[in-house]
């Protein structure tokens, strides 16, 4: 498996510290972080161990906008790979950090969710340059699938973006989140153990699982 160690991203959350850290030290591994998720308070930023690779991702719940800025702020000091930050919801976000961000060595993932259905491709394909145009170094563009004409539009975005991730939620949308690798995304999204962050979300090995069975 590992030549898709580093091309499936395991979202996770933790209790504490120590057991992110102990998650942490695993070898080659590829994690979100979902602070907004995890009872970890941001004096913890500064003591994670990183993995290979992370995303660190705070979306909006019960921690105030000056505490999710001062978090991605840590964050970008701890030279995280990438913070994710939802273009349509956190707007102010993206603006209080965008000279932070442009001197760091993190890259920018600007996300759009959508937990309702899958817009028309034209809509789609606005979405996703708006990313870009906002400055995204990937942009990611999450629908809901309820059947598979929805994944086609979305399937679509890939021959006219790079830098692309989009796949589908829900349970019509599980091949998506395989498939995507096959269509050139850079990596996709799985959970850590088998606690999901997302609807239809699979655990690593399913998702690898899946990647073989499309491949062939």
């Amino acid at each position: 498996m590992g030549d898709l160690d580093l091309k499936i991203c395991q979202s996770a959350f933790f209790d504490s510290l120590e057991s992110a850290n102990n998650a942490f030290g695993t070898p080659h591994l590829f994690a979100e972080l979902r602070f907004d998720l995890s009872a970890l308070t941001i004096d913890d930023i500064p003591n994670l161990i990183l993995p290979e690779k992370i995303i660190f991702t705070c979306r909006k719940g019960n921690l105030s906008t000056e505490s999710r800025l001062e978090a991605y702020s840590l964050a970008i000091d701890k030279e995280v790979d990438y913070i994710d930050i939802d273009f349509e919801e956190d707007m102010d976000l993206l603006e209080a950090l965008h000279f932070k961000i442009i001197n760091s060595n993190t890259h920018l993932i600007l996300s759009q969710h959508n937990y309702k259905m899958t817009p028309k491709f034209e809509v789609l394909k606005a979405s996703t340059q708006k990313a870009f145009d906002l400055g995204a170094d990937i942009a990611k563009i999450i629908t809901t699938a309820k059947s598979a004409s929805d994944l086609k539009q979305v399937y679509l975005l890939y021959s006219h973006f790079d830098n692309l991730i989009t796949f589908a939620m829900g349970k019509a949308g599980m091949e998506s989140r395989a498939k995507i690798l096959h269509l050139g995304a850079p990596f996709t999204y799985a959970s850590f153990s088998n606690v999901k962050t997302a609807p239809g979300q699979m655990n690593f090995h399913e998702t690898v699982e899946l990647y073989y069975q499309i491949k062939k």
